[in-house]
């Protein structure tokens, strides 16, 4: 389904963003489909946007109480920049499916990186409710869970992900890659200045993203940290597509699974960013992913929170979606 919409919400985005300053952004036009393994694609318009934090710090210390976190620990978020994405670019729909990576596993005969290098991935174990890894018998197709054929792909590394879109590049004739931090923060937002695209309010998630429930988990917890009882509804990654999208028509940008982009890591690259197209830095030891997963707190599910890498991790809560160039 093409959802995308009308006119008036065009213009009130084109004008609010004008008269806001933080510049430009028009309606995308249509769904694109990929005849060949369905893949949706949806028109990401060029425009200008404010990349990072939207608030201080400060503010976010306070507004997470129960996160622990101190001030630096958003250092890399700020300081917030103009950008400009100068060209329209194709953005999935929704993040790679398991039954879109099976197919290119099938025609290759592709091993991902947990496959290969005899050291598995990670996996949430029944008997103990805890995610752990990596571990031998963990990759994408045995996450610890039941698998979908429409749930996004987990335990791919960079590498992985670098490897799909090369096959359907070849397949399509077009150039397929992972967006850039840049143009995933742009996407993400969709015209918005808000924590998340919906809201500041963590408890407007719900609709938007598949996250932790804070009702059953409301002591702050990393992954491997965090106990999920057979019964919680909101464990594991749902099939894409099922919460509501954003304003550009791109389901599951908050939450679902971590996204892996291309840039490098650099802790301090907003400050030296480009206002054109930033790249990130020219190299680094570590990748970006964004967006936060199924076990991620609303802290890490902000549209301006950055996590990181290296290009050999894979784990039960880390997928990607491709961006194509026109």
């Amino acid at each position: 389904m093409c959802h995308l919409r009308g006119f008036a919400i065009a213009l009130f985005l084109s004008l609010f963003l004008g008269l806001s300053g933080c510049g430009h952004l028009t309606q995308p036009e249509s769904t694109t489909r990929n005849d060949e393994i369905g893949m949706q694609l949806v028109m990401v318009p060029p425009g200008e946007f404010l990349m990072g934090g939207t608030e201080t710090a400060e503010a976010l210390v306070l507004a997470y109480p129960n996160s622990g976190k101190t001030p630096d620990y958003f250092a890399d978020e700020y300081p917030r920049h103009r950008v400009r994405i100068t060209k329209a670019f194709l953005l999935g729909k929704f993040e790679v499916t398991v039954a879109q990576f099976r197919q290119f596993t099938a025609e290759t005969g592709f091993k991902t990186e947990a496959e290969s290098d005899g050291t598995g991935g990670w996996g949430c174990n029944a008997s103990t409710g805890r995610c752990e890894g990596r571990q031998l018998q963990y990759t994408w197709q045995n996450p610890g869970y039941p698998l979908l054929d429409e749930q996004p792909v987990v335990n791919v590394t960079y590498y992985d992900a670098l490897a799909f879109c090369q096959w359907l590049s070849k397949k399509e004739g077009k150039n397929y890659r992972l967006p850039t931090e840049a143009e995933w923060e742009y996407a993400n937002r969709a015209g918005t200045q808000t924590r998340y695209a919906n809201s500041d309010d963590p408890a407007q998630l719900q609709s938007f993203a598949r996250a932790i429930d804070l009702s059953r988990h409301a002591e702050f917890g990393h992954v491997w940290e965090i106990v999920i009882k057979p019964d919680d509804p909101t464990a594991y990654p749902l099939p894409v597509g099922r919460l509501a999208p954003n304003s550009f028509g791109l389901h599951d940008m908050h939450g679902n699974v971590w996204e892996w982009v291309a840039d490098w890591y650099g802790e301090t690259y907003y400050s030296e960013s480009p206002v054109d197209d930033p790249q990130g830095p020219p190299d680094g030891i570590l990748k970006v992913r964004r967006g936060g997963a199924w076990n991620s707190f609303p802290i890490w599910l902000r549209s301006s929170f950055r996590n990181w890498n290296t290009p050999s991790s894979r784990c039960v809560n880390l997928g990607f979606r491709v961006a194509r160039d026109f």
